[in-house]
């Protein structure tokens, strides 16, 4: 299941998000003078007010955006309706998600009712936070581009519980709202059980979709073919979803390609087992500093995981950073994607932290690293992003640029090339 690793130039304008455009600059009125003093409604209808916004921005509608965002100035509390009216003055779509993001912050750092979740996406303007209705991600500051780009019920850099409930693999699929786990309980069997965003189990017998277990890459597509696949049916029950696939006491690749509603395109998660999976080893797979759900958080703290020692100087935090490099490429390779971002963010702290140190550097050096960092940064949430959907081709694609940028740095830097 391996293709040809693309060329940097080539990966990076297949990852260039579009935003949507929206509709025709304008120049929206000034509301302020006629705007009279709110008188403020309870917290939550002006929440489901706001989530108006949100939707319509997430449907990439700018007028009922707009409209809607009017009607929330008018009921919200003083110190939010400056944040509303400053928005207001959009002229399109981009300039009112940009808008967006501050009236979000101010919400989301409140207690909410009961029917609304936090969601987070760390790709816009280096990570953005809104409100939405609870269930799957509906992202307001991308709209189609990128609907589903996020995670439900987080903060910034937090990362949801993906601890196994059946000794296999979890990661969350594309709507930011399930958890898919594959598990491997006896050679030649294949499961997939599914749980919502507060891990609870999901009735799949609505479901549909293949376990494929061989493919071969086309170059004139630049698509994978399916070689050999078995349909994914689910248990009398609905409590998973199963294959029978050739088993051997070998490493097992199953590529699942699940189809979550009628109508819509299937969603792809690839799995690597090494070994049949255990319940027992449920507590190994959780990395560490991540709470493991049903206990007191760990010793380390995922956010002191993520924060790496910065070294002194320049040639060390290359150094780092390439280390860092060896350690996605070993978890590529075993299939352990949701331990992706732990290294990958790590590198992007060591990357920024380099592109202050590199001001002593020539002019073109510096150039060099100024765009090798921002390279990296962009890669490394995108791994981390991609490494929670489980899907093995875009965590490649993802890491082609990231491994570019650390062997742009370590060209600077005179390290061995990156192998």
């Amino acid at each position: 299941m391996h293709r040809p690793v693309p060329t940097l130039s080539g990966v990076l304008a297949s990852l260039v998000i579009t935003l949507a455009g929206g509709c025709a600059t304008r120049t929206a009125p000034s509301l302020a003078s006629s705007m009279p003093a709110p008188d403020a409604a309870d917290f939550e209808t002006q929440l489901s007010e706001y989530v108006e916004v949100q939707e319509a921005l997430a449907a990439d509608q700018f007028d009922e955006a707009r409209a809607q965002l009017e009607e929330f100035a008018r009921i919200t509390d003083s110190a939010t309706q400056v944040l509303a009216l400053r928005a207001l003055q959009a002229a399109d779509i981009d300039a009112l998600r940009a808008d967006f993001k501050p009236l979000s912050e101010s919400l989301v750092a409140q207690d909410l009712p009961q029917g609304f979740a936090r969601a987070y996406c760390p790709m816009y303007d280096n990570g953005s936070s809104w409100v939405q209705r609870d269930g799957p991600v509906r992202n307001p500051y991308y709209g189609a581009a990128m609907l589903s780009c996020g995670v439900v019920d987080a903060a910034a850099g937090a990362h949801m519980d993906h601890t196994p409930q059946h000794g296999g693999t979890v990661f969350m699929a594309p709507d930011g709202f399930h958890h898919i786990e594959g598990v491997y309980p006896e050679p030649g069997v294949f499961r997939l059980y599914a749980t919502d965003n507060y891990r609870a189990g999901v009735d799949v017998t609505s479901w549909a979709g293949r376990a494929v277990t061989e493919e071969e890459y086309d170059e004139k597509t630049d698509e994978f073919v399916e070689v050999a696949a078995v349909d994914l049916r689910p248990s009398p029950d609905g409590a998973y979803l199963e294959a029978r696939v050739p088993g051997s006491g070998e490493t097992t690749e199953v590529t699942a390609k699940v189809i979550f509603e009628e109508g819509f395109p299937a969603e792809r998660f690839d799995f690597v087992f090494a070994s049949v999976s255990s319940v027992a080893a449920d507590a190994s797979k959780t990395p560490a500093g991540v709470s493991s759900g049903g206990g007191a958080p760990d010793a380390v703290t995922l956010t002191a995981r993520i924060q790496p020692d910065v070294p002194d100087n320049a040639n060390d935090i290359a150094a780092e950073i390439a280390s860092r490099d060896r350690q996605i490429q070993e978890m590529i390779g075993r299939g352990a994607f949701t331990e992706i971002f732990i290294p990958a963010l790590q590198a992007k702290e060591l990357a920024l932290a380099l592109q202050q140190r590199a001001a002593d550097l020539p002019v073109a050096a510096n150039n060099q690293i100024r765009i090798a960092v921002r390279h990296l940064v962009r890669a490394a949430y995108l791994l981390d992003w991609y490494g929670d959907l489980g899907n093995k081709n875009d965590v490649d694609d993802a890491y082609s640029v990231f491994r570019a940028s650390v062997g742009e740095i370590a060209t600077v830097y005179d390290m061995p090339a990156v192998p």
